[in-house]
């Protein structure tokens, strides 16, 4: 990232160093779907995964917000992470970025988190993952949301 020093001229280099590049942008899937896995996994029964493709900004960080409401048929966790996959990078799923619910009535959860390190200018894409700690989880309106991020 440039600095401007007191007394020096800002120029186009330096503040487009600053601002993030491209857009916002979600994945949407409001079919229902289930999974007894107990690592993360894209695969839901019933339905297909919550994907969205980026381009990383200058700056190599994004956030990431993901949403869903989600139950438990033995009353046991039902978890939320994704993954990044691409040039942009790989980012494996993580308990660190995790949001999840334990009931066996439906939640609505969701958590951002941001992303560092990531290739600028290279494509990814985020595709959500799910797992449970026992029993049967159900996610129903999933969504991810990605922003990129200044320097």
């Amino acid at each position: 990232m440039m600095v401007a020093l007191a007394g020096q001229k800002i120029t186009a280099s330096m503040l487009n160093s600053l601002a993030p590049t491209g857009h916002a942008s979600s994945g949407v899937n409001t079919t229902a779907g289930t999974t007894t896995s107990t690592s993360y996994t894209d695969t839901l029964s019933g339905t297909t995964s919550v994907s969205v493709a980026f381009i990383v900004p200058p700056s190599g960080k994004i956030a990431v917000t993901v949403f869903g409401s989600t139950d438990n048929s033995a009353d046991n966790y039902s978890v939320i992470s994704y993954r990044i996959s691409g040039a942009a990078g790989t980012v494996a799923a993580s308990d660190n970025w995790q949001t999840y619910f334990r009931n066996t009535n439906e939640g609505g959860v969701g958590r951002r988190s941001f992303q560092t390190g990531l290739t600028p200018g290279a494509a990814g894409t985020i595709t959500m993952q799910h797992k449970v700690s026992g029993g049967t989880g159900t996610f129903n309106n999933r969504e991810i949301l990605w922003e990129p991020l200044p320097a």
